[in-house]
């Protein structure tokens, strides 16, 4: 339909003065969008917004319920009545917007979860994918259904803080806990302490589900690497308990980086070295330990990966395992390469993996 033509009709639209008559105009309208939804230019786009969101506006909810299941899927639909049908405190209406608009961006939503009802918040924790920014509030302010959606849910994404607060909010929530102990990118730090807080039924039902599904998700080569750390045997370890808790307590004031990190390591402090990448990384110190003595230096590859650590850290924490393959100039490069190509997502598959084996075997 030509321009003219559109305008034409969307002023006979505005005219209608009967509410019987303005919703038939609605409805008409709305129709007249869809059908060419994809071809229209920003300007007459914006027209309908206008048009739409006079029209609607002191309508019924039945009918502002109908407007946004209609809308809600289409890319290109008017972001002004979006925005006010996903901002409606009636959540029949507000709903299919906040589920299914890709038009809602992060601040928008983020601002609809901290001023509306628990029922908003439910709606958007279901969104398929769901920004930090967001989820910082629904598991400050959600009830148990909102955090029990968002932690279900795979496209949700959350910042370190409130990956924290979720697995606080999980002790004593047998949904929750196992809701976040089957994310897969969950840390493995924090992993382990849904493990360790756990109920014994949760705890095992997490070992029955993680270890099948993680051993399919490892690449082969370092699955191999997962299975013989993880059914080695330990001998016995150094006692770290003093050094340890000096290096809890220098993170704890904010003075333990990977700067501190690379200095023990270049200084020949092993002791040291071991408790700060098991402070860095979340991995306890007797699995560090068994690591960090072993004969290859991929394992180590993997809990750096996880700690974020670059590479002059890394190298420098494998060239103070005197005596073990990767620590000669041949080995540091071979090294370098591997650790280059390894991502964060598989390291941290192949860490909760060990983390999921050595459970199961304390539960056998």
């Amino acid at each position: 339909m030509p321009p003219a033509s559109i305008i034409a009709e969307l002023e006979d639209a505005l005219s209608s003065g009967a509410s019987h008559r303005r919703v038939e105009t609605l409805r008409r309208v709305t129709d007249l969008f869809l059908n060419d939804a994809d071809r229209f230019t920003e300007e007459q786009v914006a027209l309908f917004d206008d048009v739409i969101t006079r029209l609607s506006d002191s309508m019924e909810v039945a009918v502002r319920q109908e407007l946004a299941e209609r809308l809600a899927p289409v890319m290109s639909a008017p972001k002004t009545v979006l925005r006010s049908l996903a901002q409606a405190d009636e959540i029949d209406v507000a709903r299919p917007i906040l589920l299914l608009s890709a038009q809602l961006d992060d601040t928008i939503l983020a601002d609809i979860a901290r001023t509306k009802s628990q029922e908003h918040m439910l709606a958007i924790a279901g969104r398929a994918s769901v920004g930090e920014t967001v989820t910082d509030v629904l598991v400050e302010r959600g009830d148990a259904r909102v955090t029990r959606s968002v932690a279900a849910n795979e496209g949700a994404r959350f910042s370190p803080k409130t990956y924290d607060a979720l697995v606080e909010k999980s002790k004593g929530d047998d949904v929750l806990a196992e809701a976040v102990g089957l994310r897969k990118d969950i840390p493995p730090y924090l992993f382990r302490v849904i493990l360790a807080t756990a109920r014994e039924e949760v705890r095992k039902r997490l070992v029955a589900s993680s270890s099948p599904r993680e051993k399919v998700h490892l690449p082969g080569a370092i699955a191999g690497v997962a299975d013989r750390i993880a059914v080695g045997t330990a001998g016995p370890g150094r006692d770290y308990t003093a050094t340890h808790r000096a290096i809890v307590v220098q993170h704890g004031r904010g003075a333990l980086g990977e700067a501190e990190l690379r200095a023990y390591a270049e200084d020949g402090k092993t002791d040291e070295t071991l408790c700060a990448l098991s402070v860095l990384s979340g991995v306890p110190i007797e699995l560090v330990e068994r690591l960090f003595l072993g004969d290859r230096p991929d394992p180590i590859l993997i809990i750096a990966r996880c700690a974020g650590l670059s590479w002059p850290t890394v190298k420098a924490v494998l060239a103070a395992r005197h005596g073990s393959a990767g620590s000669s100039t041949a080995g540091l490069e071979e090294a370098r390469d591997s650790y280059q190509k390894l991502t964060s997502g598989t390291a941290m598959r192949v860490l909760r993996f060990w983390q999921v084996r050595e459970a199961s075997a304390a539960a056998g």
